[in-house]
């Protein structure tokens, strides 16, 4: 028996609160200046922000602890964004991802997009509210989806029970 109260409608329906001490964020660019950039704003938002300068870089950290989003350039040496998304996508799926992209790259950002399943792209220059905003939504949707799954779990849980005990009660 479960003695877990069930969730009302409203709690199984409302996205968790958006708390960024709670959210890792990977950012790649090969552009020490955009690094900076970003690792000064998610750091004044309350984010824990972690930064490589090449898609190898990225991987290897990605392979050290795990990152809720990753926003990595278009257009780095040796393995671009999409090809680095397309490659987070593949082994860590969980990882919202998301591409920076200076307007001249618009095509292939479309492309990236299909390519690698990429949440969003943001032009460069960027709005910070605007980039905010995105991590923000890619997070709360992210945890919408781990929860959509524990909740499947514990309705496949409680059905199981129930048939149990329905089977049970008609042998009797």
């Amino acid at each position: 028996m479960n003695d877990t109260p069930p969730l009302s409608a409203e709690e199984a329906s409302a996205p968790a609160p958006w708390d960024p001490s709670a959210v890792k964020i990977l950012c790649v660019d090969d552009e020490p200046n955009v690094l900076s950039a970003l690792r000064r704003m998610f750091t004044l938002e309350g984010c824990t922000i972690s930064v490589a300068d090449s898609g190898a870089a990225a991987l290897q950290a990605l392979a050290d602890e795990r990152f809720d989003v990753i926003i990595s350039d278009m257009q780095m040496p040796e393995m671009n964004g999409a090809q680095l998304l397309q490659q987070v996508r593949q082994q860590w799926p969980d990882t919202m991802r998301l591409l920076l992209t200076g307007t001249a790259d618009l095509a292939n950002a479309v492309a990236a997009i299909n390519q690698g399943e990429i949440y969003r792209y943001i032009a460069k220059p960027w709005n910070d509210d605007e980039l905010l905003g995105v991590v923000k939504s890619a997070v709360e949707l992210a945890s919408l989806a781990k929860e959509r799954e524990r909740l499947t779990a514990l309705i496949q849980e409680q059905n199981k029970a129930l048939e149990e005990k329905v089977q049970v009660r008609t042998a009797s």
